[in-house]
């Protein structure tokens, strides 16, 4: 299979406000939708994971510069905010929910003073899809693979596709690692659970998607200014 150099963008939360916190893994939504500028200006086409997966198979041929939009825990707001951006410039994005919190809020985070946040529910998603965005898997109480039990491990990866088949109507076919944390025999059990590929933030393979388990991505803040966006 190919291996691509290919920006992976990582989004969490959009919010409304100019007021940001960049500890809390959001940006405004006037500074996406400048990053969505920018990159239709620089020539960049989105893809999903999973057409880039094909286009790493020869299944497709890719675009002459690709690039792929992540959102991680699925939150309200890629449905409120985000989705209409990206259908107006008719883009799409490979989104990932932590299955066990569909339609509820970001628990995993509120303890560490996060504010509440409402993830999406079943038939959100489902909108989403219809609208070819693509759904994956985050998890199912988003819990860090590293500090799992093996049972603990599997239910994080096998009882989020259940769930997300169930809900959906298809099983994902991608993972993103909570808190971008993994070790080397979780790529086997993501396998044999089903999924074609994985996301993570950190990687130390030679390329994006040299280790289709563990393909690194940029994370985008706030402190991004177009210079950094570009470079990133």
């Amino acid at each position: 299979m190919r291996s691509l150099d290919l920006p992976i963008l990582m989004y969490h939360e959009i919010v409304a406000s100019e007021n940001t916190n960049p500890e809390h893994y959001e940006i405004s939504l006037r500074q996406f939708q400048q990053q969505l500028d920018q990159l239709k200006r620089w020539g960049f086409t989105t893809l999903t994971l999973g057409q880039l997966v094909c286009v790493l198979e020869g299944k497709e041929k890719g675009p002459a510069r690709p690039v792929v939009i992540t959102f991680d825990d699925a939150y309200r707001s890629f449905a409120e905010l985000v989705l209409p951006e990206l259908r107006h410039r008719d883009m799409t994005a490979s989104v990932c929910v932590p299955a066990g919190e569909i339609g509820g809020t970001n628990r995993w985070d509120q303890e560490r003073g996060f504010p509440k946040r409402p993830v999406m529910t079943a038939a959100e998603l489902r909108t989403c899809m219809e609208a070819g965005i693509e759904i994956g898997a985050h998890g199912w109480l988003h819990r860090n693979l590293t500090q799992c039990s093996p049972a603990e491990a599997e239910e994080e990866m096998v009882r989020s596709r259940d769930e997300l088949a169930r809900c959906l109507g298809t099983p994902p076919k991608f993972y993103s690692y909570p808190h971008g944390a993994h070790l080397p025999e979780h790529f086997e059990m993501l396998a044999k659970a089903g999924y074609q590929a994985a996301v993570s933030i950190f990687s130390a393979a030679p390329t994006v998607t040299a280790n289709r388990y563990a393909m690194r991505r940029v994370y985008i803040h706030p402190g991004d200014t177009t210079l950094s966006f570009r470079l990133k």
